[in-house]
């Protein structure tokens, strides 16, 4: 029944453990220099950040890939992706308005807005 929801999950879950969470958590120097980032003398603090930033994007990963089998039974994942793409777009936005950021981030401050509005779309029905 709650079929797209399903899939909405699957793809967002798999787009953030290949985008986001290996990639943070075993390169985030690389990854950030990908992105444009210019990489700091001292390096240990974005390090220990990157690789932070990418154990939270692998469990809520992990999370998605469950509400993928049981949309409903996990809704509340649904509710964590629509807030972490509202503080996201606020977070990126900052570092547009403060152009701090190099051009890629700046797209985030669409793409996470997306993301909240997918999840409420396609939002598990009861049933």
């Amino acid at each position: 029944m709650n079929t797209r929801s399903s899939i909405f999950m699957l793809v967002g879950a798999t787009a953030l453990v290949l985008l986001l969470g290996l990639p943070l958590l075993f390169f985030p120097l690389a990854w950030a220099r990908r992105l444009g980032w210019k990489i700091p003398e001292q390096t240990d603090l974005t390090n220990y950040f990157g690789r932070s930033l990418g154990g939270v994007a692998l469990a809520i990963a992990i999370m998605c890939f469950q509400a993928a089998r049981d949309p409903w039974g996990y809704r509340g994942v649904f509710d964590l992706i629509i807030l972490v793409g509202i503080f996201m777009t606020a977070v990126h936005l900052y570092g547009f308005v403060k152009k701090s950021q190099p051009w890629f981030e700046n797209v985030e401050v669409f793409l996470y807005p997306l993301v909240s509005l997918l999840a409420w779309i396609f939002y598990p029905r009861a049933g």
